[in-house]
Formats: C-alpha cells, structure tokens, sequence
C-alpha cells in the first residue's frame, strides 16, 4: 500500500552542492527512491565527478556531475543554461551549496561576509528563478515541481564561534 508513497520514480532533479556531506546524501536518496537522474553540482570540478561516478554506479538512476561555481550571477546562469539545454523540465530542485566563514569579530572581512551571502542566500533565490519555467514545465496539480532550501539552526541561536555571516 505504500510501496510507492515515497518514489520518485522518472523525476529529474538537481542538487546544488552535491558531491559532499548532506548534498550527495539527498542525491543518494532520491536515486534510492527512483530518480531517472539526478544533477549535482559543486565548484571542485573532481569531487562532483567522483561523485557522479559513485551514485550512478549504485543506482538504477543516473547521476551528472555539473561541477560550476554557483556564488556568481554567471555562475547561477550557466547552471541554469546547462539544465535547460539537457532537460525539458526539472521536477525538484535542491538548494543545498552553503558557505561559512569565521573570523575574529574586529578582523571579519566584508569578503568574507559577501562569500557567505552570496551563496547561501542570494544564489538560492536567483538560482530558483532561472529554473522556474523548467519547474513549471514539470509541474501538475497531481504532481508538482518541488523547490527544496536547505538552511542551517545556526540562525535560530547565538552561535559561540564567530561566524556572524552564517548565522544571518
């Protein structure tokens, strides 16, 4: 009876920050669960691939390295560019790349600050809009396209180290 209630039989999705820690664990799952593929993406280029390597080896689906660094609006559209130019639609998208940085409250730098920003917030957003239409094509009352944003509990407490970035 609920055999199927967790499959995600034929679905496509990508995963930003994929070839490591919680990210290759959702790529994992979704490709236990049935995906047909599943994008990743991290700035390593060799890591991503190996990756990619590794889940499509254990895994009925098919899992594609897209190693690009998504910090940049550039970056984001070439993402975006290359999901369209391979997929007619894309059922889930994860926002899952993070960044952090710590340094000394006197001695944090705003490139420090803008690295974490940028990626762990901004990204996700703009990343979200250039894929709407692929996830509008994807989606259907019975079955719609799925935005997932992964986000840290280091926001909902007074964090000891000083990684005041990360926290916003």
């Amino acid at each position: 009876m609920f055999k199927d209630l967790f499959s995600l039989r034929g679905r496509v999705a990508l995963v930003t920050g994929g070839s490591r820690g919680i990210g290759k664990m959702i790529a994992a799952g979704f490709l236990n669960q049935g995906a047909a593929k599943v994008y990743i993406t991290a700035r390593k280029a060799a890591a991503c691939e190996a990756t990619a390597k590794e889940l499509s080896a254990a895994y009925d689906g098919e899992c594609i390295a897209l190693p690009i660094d998504i910090s940049t609006m550039a970056g984001i559209e070439m993402l975006a560019g290359e999901i369209k130019k391979r997929e007619g639609k894309l059922d889930i998208l994860v926002n899952n790349a993070g960044a952090a940085w710590g340094a000394d409250f006197d001695e944090f730098p705003e490139s420090g600050w803008d690295k974490v920003i940028n990626l762990n917030l901004k990204t996700p957003f703009f990343l979200t809009k250039a894929l709407a239409g692929s996830l509008r094509a994807a989606a259907s009352r019975e079955r719609p396209a799925k935005v997932i944003n992964i986000a840290s509990i280091d926001g909902i407490f007074v964090n000891p180290l000083e990684t005041y970035s990360y926290a916003a």
